[in-house]
């Protein structure tokens, strides 16, 4: 280890395993990738998740901990813009709000809310995480252990990593084993956001149910500039991807030297 370049595990966290990548060395190149089964739930306080990943951690003995949850543990809903807000306590108070008229009457006392990053007059992205989860990764996982340095969610973390390569304006979909979530932006603005169970195993079933959204978002493919659709899906990505009259798909790939290259966010979509 260096001070330089710190090992890094990073762990994906999905309700029934978890998967880890440990990246070495000053390139961060994925040095060691594990998967192990476990029942990621809040009916047992996360005890499963904590028992597999206290044992991950002392395998990898890394220097550093990163967190992805799945999409499937989390919530997320379109938060927009409000000038008359002066601070994030604010912000977060009317997010709780939002959240309640959407799930019952102080359901949000049970959620940790945060929002993405943006600009004056930008429309941001509210997410939700179960607070006990929350806590358990904010207490390493119980460990004398390196702190958990950073937690994402599966979409959030595809928009980091491929920030470069998003457009001004488009469609991103984030396809996990069992969950397809799907946000649209424009002008640097979420305009909005769904996340849902999903069978979809194939690229012909996924352009299908692009044509399906298309539809009923009542978005206009006659446009001179084509709607930019941009695909984070794992587990196809090797596979070719149909065509759509005034779609342009965009493949967001993980490259050969990307740490933790092998897995894609962790093995993200590999049936275990």
């Amino acid at each position: 280890m260096s001070l330089l370049s710190p090992d890094t595990l990073s762990l994906y966290i999905e309700p029934n395993r978890v998967q880890a990548v440990k990246a070495v060395g000053l390139g961060q190149q994925a040095g060691e990738v594990r998967q192990r089964k476990a029942e990621v739930q809040a009916s047992d306080n996360w005890k499963g998740m904590v028992e597999v990943c206290t044992e991950l951690v002392r395998q990898t003995k890394p220097d550093r901990v990163r967190v992805v949850l799945s999409d499937k543990l989390v919530r997320y809903a379109c938060f927009p813009w409000q000038p008359a807000l002066r601070n994030t306590d604010e912000e977060l108070a009317l997010a709780r709000l939002n959240f309640d008229d959407v799930y019952g009457p102080n359901t949000s006392t049970d959620w940790k809310l945060g929002l993405t990053a943006g600009r004056p007059g930008q429309s941001r992205l509210s997410i939700a995480i179960p607070q006990t989860l929350y806590a358990v990764l904010e207490s390493n996982f119980g460990l004398n252990a390196p702190k958990v340095q950073s937690v994402q969610t599966a979409f959030t973390a595809t928009v980091r990593k491929h920030r470069k390569a998003l457009g001004t304006a488009g469609w991103l979909v984030n396809l996990e084993q069992g969950r397809l979530t799907l946000g649209c932006w424009n002008d640097g603005s979420w305009r909005w956001i769904y996340s849902v169970h999903s069978d979809i195993e194939t690229p012909e079933a996924l352009l299908i149910r692009i044509r399906q959204e298309v539809m009923m978002s009542s978005t206009s493919l006659k446009a001179a500039t084509p709607l930019s659709v941009y695909l984070h899906t794992p587990a196809m990505e090797h596979l070719s991807f149909g065509t759509m009259e005034g779609v342009r798909f965009v493949q967001l790939k993980t490259r050969n030297t990307d740490a933790g290259a092998k897995y894609a966010f962790a093995l993200l979509g590999v049936k275990a």
